[in-house]
């Protein structure tokens, strides 16, 4: 992705942010593309409409696709239609139009070099695809398998064999990335040449089956396949701790159970992901059933329908799946009982066209009011960028900056250094040193372990893995009252930011992980989503309907200043309002005494900050940015 970013920008010398920031639309555009060219494969251009807005318009696509949003979204989806519809082209050359017999002519199907050709590309997008995410060296792998069902199964004697070498370019050109393309089209001439044709083995099916089979063995493809989605499937079941590295070794906090997109959904939420309306769901996913019995060729987004119902456990990004089914069922049994009833040809293709438009114009009567509510969603607020542009003015390059993980690639972006963790480097051996330094309450134990790590070449878990989960543990603690003597290393900040404080729930749990025991406790963090009465004097919060609270103590932040108060003998939760953006947040004495809330609201001169971290910017209440020392 950020190959795609400097090859933009070397060639139109726009800013590479200004060229993220409208990839997204783009993408969509090349994802309608597909989702067309799928349509008009089974049906015709009215359907392939239909397939086209519905595949890119629902809000579980949408959302994740706007502008700005140049994540692997735009291309997870985009990837597996492409290679899906060129190995369903191909295999349609060959194969009957219906699950069942007919005693109809045979099928005829001679490729030529250019009917070659399709395979190749469509193994070329999965092998250039995988860089871009793993699933779609995954998808082109259970799509070869659906091709190669297709084959047996509704392919016929004479063009089974032509079918199945077409199979095999594909395996060949999708395993093996430039030399396997290369090898691909050696292939295609060898298949071409008189002398090759005319032997009595081109057109066996055993030795194409054997040469298919054996292919695909030597790449450890079906167990590769296997094993790649239930580990997948594992990991979005939010397992709350990752494999040790060894039997005794530390364990880590899993990382899938705190990403919102991967939460578990209801099926009413689910079918607002998709169309808005459940009737609407339920019934586009009947009708594309009916379409599956009429056309085989749609068995190919079968694993659509199934990732988009695994949604419900596996988290609402995966419903971003069901938009080209929903599309190309509905307007497909349409268009299969015009065909049915209506004979004239200039009315088919009225009537092709208003089922389109009417078919859309539902979509959109749902979601119009949601997508005009919509707020644009910018990854951090001003405070924080403008405080990484100026930080990082002052920062050696070869610097490390320590911030949560959700915003480490635009503080790459921002500041011109690394980050510690970001979007694609965040599993458990990450989040736990991460996260522990903003947890702990101890300037020094928060210090200690961001030295630990950078003399560890900010890779601890690389030598905690040669640990047993208690030494580790007992090494962790260790670092809020044994001082230790870290040689030099390059300059380490961390970054502290009200924004930080919403994502507490999930911070801390991972920063008092146990990675002996493999627990971890979660705060009780509560935002403040309505107006409140407050008595400075006896400390009670109140809410319209609700008994008064006791609070153990109060902070009322403004650009300047900070109106705190503690009440010894309170039990009650810690008050934070920041009253500059109106936001507040209930929180317990847990996530009050963390460095994520006390590095950002506490005095930064004091010896308890000073010791041990200097401030190189003051963006109070928003945003602080501490050198360690």
């Amino acid at each position: 992705m950020s190959g795609l970013i400097r090859f933009l920008g070397s060639v139109t010398g726009a800013q590479y942010g200004n060229i993220a920031f409208w990839l997204p639309a783009v993408f969509a555009g090349f994802c309608a593309i597909a989702a067309f060219a799928w349509g008009m494969l089974v049906a015709g251009p009215w359907v392939g409409l239909v397939g086209a807005v519905y595949a890119t318009s629902i809000p579980a696509y949408y959302f994740r696709t706007r502008l700005s949003y140049y994540d692997t979204d735009v291309v997870t989806l985009f990837f597996p239609l492409l290679i899906s519809v060129l190995l369903a082209r191909w295999v349609s050359l060959g194969i009957r139009d219906s699950w069942l017999p007919k005693k109809t002519k045979e099928v005829e199907f001679k490729p030529t070099v250019w009917g070659y050709c399709l395979p190749v590309v469509a193994g070329a997008l999965t092998s250039y695809g995988s860089l871009w995410h793993a699933n779609v060296l995954t998808f082109g792998q259970l799509s070869i398998f659906v091709a190669f069902g297709l084959t047996l199964f509704c392919g016929t004697q004479k063009s089974r064999p032509d079918l199945l070498r077409g199979l095999i370019l594909f395996l060949v050109s999708s395993l093996a990335g430039l030399f396997g393309v290369a090898a691909a089209l050696l292939l295609i001439l060898i298949f071409t040449l008189p002398s090759v044709k005319d032997h009595k083995l081109y057109r066996n099916l055993y030795v194409l089956l054997a040469f298919f089979v054996a292919i695909a063995a030597l790449n450890g493809m079906g167990q590769t396949l296997v094993s790649t989605i239930l580990i997948k499937i594992s990991s979005y079941l939010k397992p709350v701790s990752d494999v040790a590295s060894t039997v005794s070794g530390p364990q880590y906090p899993g990382i899938t159970q705190s990403v919102i997109e991967a939460q578990n959904v209801s099926f009413d939420i689910l079918f607002s992901n998709l169309t808005g309306s459940e009737v609407l769901g339920w019934f586009g996913f009947a009708t594309f059933f009916f379409a599956l019995f009429m056309r085989p060729l749609l068995v190919f987004l079968l694993p659509f329908v199934a990732v988009t119902f695994a949604s419900v456990y596996m988290g609402g990004r995966f419903s971003m799946f069901g938009g080209i089914v929903l599309g190309i069922g509905l307007s497909f049994v349409i268009y299969w009982l015009i065909n049915q009833f209506i004979i004239n040809k200039k009315q088919k293709m009225f009537l092709g066209l208003v089922q389109s438009v009417v078919i859309i114009a539902i979509l959109f009567s749902n979601l119009y009011t949601m997508y005009i509510q919509a707020p644009p969603t910018p990854i951090m607020g001003p405070a924080h960028v403008k405080a990484l542009i100026e930080s990082g003015k002052n920062m050696p390059k070869d610097s490390t900056v320590w911030t949560w993980w959700d915003w480490g690639y635009a503080t790459m972006y921002y500041a011109g250094v690394n980050s510690f963790a970001n979007g694609g480097n965040h599993y458990g051996t990450v989040l736990f040193p991460l996260s522990f330094a903003y947890a702990t309450p101890s300037f020094l134990q928060s210090n200690q372990v961001i030295k630990f790590s950078a003399v560890n070449g900010n890779n601890p878990a690389a030598v905690w893995g040669k640990m047993s989960g208690k030494e580790v543990q007992e090494l962790v603690q260790s670092f809020g009252s044994v001082r230790y003597e870290f040689p030099n290393t390059a300059k380490q900040y961390i970054v502290v930011s009200w924004e930080n404080i919403r994502l507490a729930y999930w911070i801390l749990y991972y920063g008092s992980w146990n990675v002996r025991t493999a627990i971890g406790v979660h705060p009780n963090v509560l935002a403040i989503n309505s107006a409140f009465d407050f008595n400075y004097e006896e400390g009670l919060f109140t809410t319209k309907g609700d008994s008064p609270l006791k609070v153990s103590s109060y902070d009322f932040l403004k650009s300047n200043q900070r109106l705190t108060r503690a009440f010894s003998r309170s039990v009650g939760p810690h008050l934070l309002f920041n009253e500059a953006i109106s936001q507040g947040f209930l929180v317990d004495s847990f996530a009050y005494s963390s460095m994520l809330i006390r590095l950002l609201l506490d005095d930064p001169t004091s010896p308890d900050i000073a010791n041990y971290f200097k401030i190189t910017y003051e963006g109070y209440p928003s945003v602080r940015v501490y050198e360690v020392i």
